[in-house]
């Protein structure tokens, strides 16, 4: 079931444009750098790579192609610029922002003559960032007319227990059978990630392959170390988490930024299941996503700690638009109004997924997605429809033979 109550909601939903995609050169950023360039940009910016070392950026950027590189002007302008120069010659899809703490009138003439589309003054002014970044993401839209519009949901709760597991799992199935796409999910509760029992698989690799190969990765090697729903189909995939305790230790912000760079251009849906602390690799995974669905359940330690999610996506720059609150596992009670709470946590619920025990434990215990299992149930029914918003297709009408069962339905406990 899923609340009418919001016009927008109802609208046919707009593909969002998706993250930009940015390599640092020169140094790696500070965190409060990396602050400053999250909350001043309108549309999302996604590091890919920090490249201290110069000589590795040509090869770099030529294999990750991001939309924007960053490089941090310091030691030698001269060798900088040639740096630029280079990168702007072999990489002309790539848009080139020079930074420096020296922003005299010769050095930003020079980053301009060397090919640089963009000056940015350390240290970072977030009215100078945004607009920055905004004339590239307008370039990239005019220039491509955003024709791959793939887009990366992330299903995030601060508390343990709502179910994120679950909805990440039904969703991803939905969105693929829905769209008829490519979707992929990332298990990144890297220390007890449950993914492959919920899709009923038992995966020969994990994101700790991934990282052992890094230094050769490409789309092929990243690929193959994907666990597929269906042998043969593309559809639905997994990236699995680690299975053995001690091996998500090496796993570091610049290795999930890449590995959802290069999933983004794989597929047309990357759904992330990230763990419940906001560690910086859940943040990153977070800053990465058009669409993050803040889950919540209907008791009072849940619903407060959904507000204070919701304090920490503001502080953290994030567009409310990104953040789709929904309540799962709801059952209708007298304590708890859904105005209530959407007074409590000042924002509209965008969806509400229904209590259905029986239908959801027996999905798990098969390892089957409800739309595969039951496709008729009312969960299912309603994950199609959260997929429906999400990606802006239509989902297919139910029938009036379906409208009557569900109405008997409503009279009976579960």
């Amino acid at each position: 079931m899923l609340v009418p109550s919001c016009p927008e909601i109802n609208e046919v939903k707009k593909p969002v444009s998706r993250a930009i995609s940015v390599v640092v050169i020169g140094r790696t950023l500070s965190q409060q750098e990396r602050a400053c360039l999250r909350s001043a940009s309108q549309t999302p910016l996604s590091i890919v790579a920090e490249l201290p070392n110069a000589p590795q950026a040509i090869e770099e950027v030529h294999r990750l192609r991001p939309q924007a590189a960053l490089v941090m002007i310091n030691g030698d302008l001269t060798t900088n610029f040639q740096l630029v120069e280079r990168l702007c010659k072999e990489s002309p899809e790539t848009a080139i922002v020079c930074s420096s703490e020296n922003s005299s009138p010769d050095v930003i003439l020079q980053a301009f003559r060397s090919g640089a589309r963009e000056f940015l003054r350390l240290p970072f002014s977030e009215t100078e960032a945004a607009a920055v970044f905004t004339k590239i993401a307008q370039t990239r839209v005019l220039g491509t007319g955003e024709l791959h519009l793939s887009r990366v949901i992330a299903v995030y709760s601060s508390k343990g227990g709502c179910g994120t597991t679950f909805v990440t799992a039904n969703l991803a199935a939905s969105i693929a059978r829905l769209a008829r796409k490519r979707a992929c999910i990332v298990d990144l509760n890297l220390q007890a990630g449950d993914q492959p029992l919920y899709l009923g698989l038992e995966p020969n690799y994990s994101i700790y392959d991934v990282v052992r190969n890094f230094d050769r990765l490409d789309d092929q090697l990243l690929a193959s170390y994907l666990t597929h729903r269906t042998p043969g189909s593309q559809s639905l995939s997994l990236l699995a988490a680690p299975n053995e305790v001690g091996r998500d230790e090496d796993v570091s912000v610049n290795h999930i930024n890449r590995i959802i760079t290069m999933l983004r251009a794989q597929h047309d849906y990357v759904i992330l299941d990230p763990q419940h602390t906001l560690s910086e690799i859940t943040v990153t995974a977070l800053d990465a996503a058009d669409d993050l669905l803040l889950l919540l359940t209907l008791d009072i330690p849940s619903i407060r700690s959904a507000k204070r999610s919701l304090d920490i996506f503001s502080r953290l720059g994030y567009d409310k638009k990104r953040i789709k609150v929904v309540l799962n596992r709801y059952t209708k009670i007298p304590e708890f109004e859904i105005s209530q709470i959407e007074k409590v946590l000042e924002t509209s619920i965008f969806a509400i997924i229904s209590n259905d025990y029986p239908s959801a434990i027996a999905s798990i215990n098969v390892g089957e997605p409800l739309v595969q299992s039951k496709p008729q149930s009312r969960l299912a029914r309603e994950f199609m429809t959260l997929a429906s918003r999400l990606s802006g297709i239509k989902a297919p009408e139910e029938s009036v033979s379906d409208q009557k069962k569900e109405k008997e339905k409503k009279w009976l406990p579960w």
